[in-house]
């Protein structure tokens, strides 16, 4: 029997919209494209119709597994999971020329 996965379609489909990603249509799966600050975080697919679960888009967007599920289920906000990436480096803080 195949193991779960952790990130549904759902949960990458919540994880999109809280982070006001731009969204593609495709014939396959729908595109999300992360920016943040103003700044390219990552883009991610968002399967349809399959079991194969999400968990590869912590690392499109530079986020922990952890992370991920937080921002999919509430508890960290879009600007807490911003304030993470600048304090980590991986974002330049708002306003901040590139």
């Amino acid at each position: 029997m195949p193991k779960r996965s952790i990130l549904t379609t759902r949960e990458a489909e919540q994880i999109a919209a809280k982070l006001d990603a731009e969204i593609k249509e495709g014939r396959r799966h729908t595109r999300a494209i992360v920016r943040l600050n103003g700044q390219f975080v990552g883009q991610f697919g968002i399967r349809r119709g399959t079991e194969l679960g999400h968990d590869y888009i912590p690392g499109q967007i530079l986020a922990t597994i952890r992370q991920a599920l937080d921002l999919a289920r509430c508890p960290l906000s879009k600007e807490d999971f911003v304030a993470i990436l600048v304090s980590q480096g991986k974002l330049l803080p708002s306003g901040s020329q590139q």
